[in-house]
């Protein structure tokens, strides 16, 4: 159940004074399948929900702001294996630690005629070489040169105080976010459409540290690891700068749209000069602009429904996102004759629900129509995509038990249209226990593979007969700290 901990919240004075607030004991919509938020952390329902104001986390009286940083820290023990544990004959060690942490500053306020205003921003650690002693993918481990960055470090170095000292920390969630209980919340910024932010996870199953959307996957080596499909949590979804307005809910139901320009992230740039990560181009003369695969004028909308029926709790989603793309002159289906690849706009469908009664929650969702790849555009004359995913749930006093299964069929590599396409198979399970308030304990396994005739799932390249399959598996075991 989601439990936001504001433990370090204070209430601050729009007129300058400072009072030490103990924030309310987090409050669970009886019924409603929820999980603590995974990969929302900038978000909580103050910012992300356009209904009236809960309780918990602290809401802002009229004519305060709450100021919050929130963080956690996690710590696992990882194994893995699978088809690229091998690399050019050198076996990799199957087991690592793995650490990081995130912090999640932000401000929720409320003026004394209602409008309701703050900041969301999210912060994480980025290691430079931390894992290229494992996540080595098709490298030829017996080199006595190391691969680029592990001048720095990793675990290729004689030292890890290289790798150390490269790590850096990076935006990946800011936004700013005003509105009223009566006309919704808008918000501006590097955040979350309503696929991503109206799911949050529930009706893809990200139980634990995500499932698939998770910590679990960071054990795999290199390529050829499973795609997961969905846009919920993803970062290919919430980071392209957007609008985006969640309205109030009546009656259980409420709505989320959105509207990106282009797929870049929040950018202070000098956007007259002609940069590839900067302008929302729609036509190019050249590659020099990412090529036609980046979404133009990308819109989402969604409904969502929150009822209760005798106990039965339903949640469930139901939405349309649609794009156009950079137009490439002389762009052909699959890059034919060493051309550009010519991609179609987005034409995407999603719907889920969760039901739960008595600490059990099964359900499911399922995205379909015109994309490829993790939130990427489909090549023209490729196959539509179906990804769906079915679990189920358990929960009882401090403890989660979970599992589920997703399947994902989508064209793949572009140059194989009309060839073949790819297959995905992915299977997660876990335990959670909630040892103290702030602290969780997890446990997660996952097994996953994916095939595509023609192309090597280790090294990428097509029209082979080589590693036309892989499979893998990873277990995690350790704990997370969150205030």
């Amino acid at each position: 159940m989601r439990k936001l901990l504001l433990a370090s919240a204070a209430t601050v004075g729009l007129v300058g004074t400072a009072v030490a607030q103990t924030p309310p004991a987090p409050t669970e919509m009886l019924g409603i399948p929820s999980q603590p938020s995974t990969y929302l952390g900038g978000n909580n329902s103050l910012n992300s929900d356009g209904s009236p104001l809960p309780t918990s986390p602290s809401a802002p009286t009229p004519g305060t702001m709450t100021i919050h940083l929130n963080g956690r820290v996690w710590g696992y023990f990882g194994v893995q294996g699978g088809s690229s544990s091998v690399v050019n004959g050198n076996k990799v060690a199957p087991d690592q630690f793995i650490g990081y942490f995130r912090l999640y500053p932000g401000v929720d306020a409320l003026a004394t005629n209602g409008l309701r205003y703050g900041a969301i921003v999210e912060i994480r650690q980025n290691y430079l070489g931390q894992n290229y002693g494992l996540n080595i993918g098709n490298a030829n481990v017996g080199a006595t040169t190391p691969l680029a960055g592990n001048s720095t470090g990793g675990n290729y170095s004689s030292s890890a105080s290289g790798s150390s000292c490269g790590s850096t920390l990076y935006v990946r969630r800011e936004a700013i976010y005003l509105g009223s209980d009566q006309v919704g919340i808008l918000r501006i910024g590097q955040d979350d459409g309503p696929f991503s932010q109206f799911d949050n996870g529930v009706t893809t199953f990200q139980f634990g540290t995500g499932a698939w959307n998770g910590d679990a996957p960071d054990n795999f080596v290199g390529s050829g690891i499973v795609t997961f499909p969905f846009w919920s949590g993803v970062g290919a979804e919430y980071v392209p700068a957007k609008v985006a307005y969640f309205s109030p809910r009546f009656a259980g139901f409420d709505f989320g749209a959105s509207f990106a320009p282009n797929n870049g992230a929040n950018s202070a740039a000098a956007c007259g000069v002609a940069a590839a990560g900067c302008l929302a181009v729609s036509t190019a003369t050249t590659n020099a602009f990412g090529g036609e695969n980046r979404q133009t004028n990308w819109y989402e909308v969604m409904g969502r429904y929150q009822g209760n029926f005798g106990g039965l709790g339903i949640y469930g989603i139901l939405g349309y996102s649609g794009s156009g793309h950079v137009h490439v002159w002389g762009s052909t289906p699959g890059g034919i004759n060493g051309t550009t690849t010519a991609y179609n706009g987005f034409s995407v469908g999603d719907g889920g629900l969760a039901l739960t009664y008595a600490g059990f929650t099964i359900g499911g969702n399922v995205l379909w129509g015109a994309y490829n790849g993790q939130v990427g555009l489909k090549p023209q004359g490729g196959v539509n995509a179906v990804a769906w995913v079915g679990g189920a749930q358990y929960a009882v006093g401090p403890l989660t038990i979970a599992a589920s299964y997703i399947n994902y069929q989508s064209q793949g590599a572009a140059a194989m249209i009309n060839k073949s396409q790819s297959y995905n198979d992915e299977l997660a399970a876990g335990i959670t226990y909630s040892i103290a308030p702030g602290l969780n304990a997890y446990a997660e396994y996952l097994y996953g593979q994916t095939h595509q005739g023609g192309v090597s799932q280790i090294s990428g390249a097509t029209n082979t007969s080589s590693n036309n399959d892989w499979h893998g598996q990873s277990f995690i075991i350790g704990t997370r700290v969150q205030w």
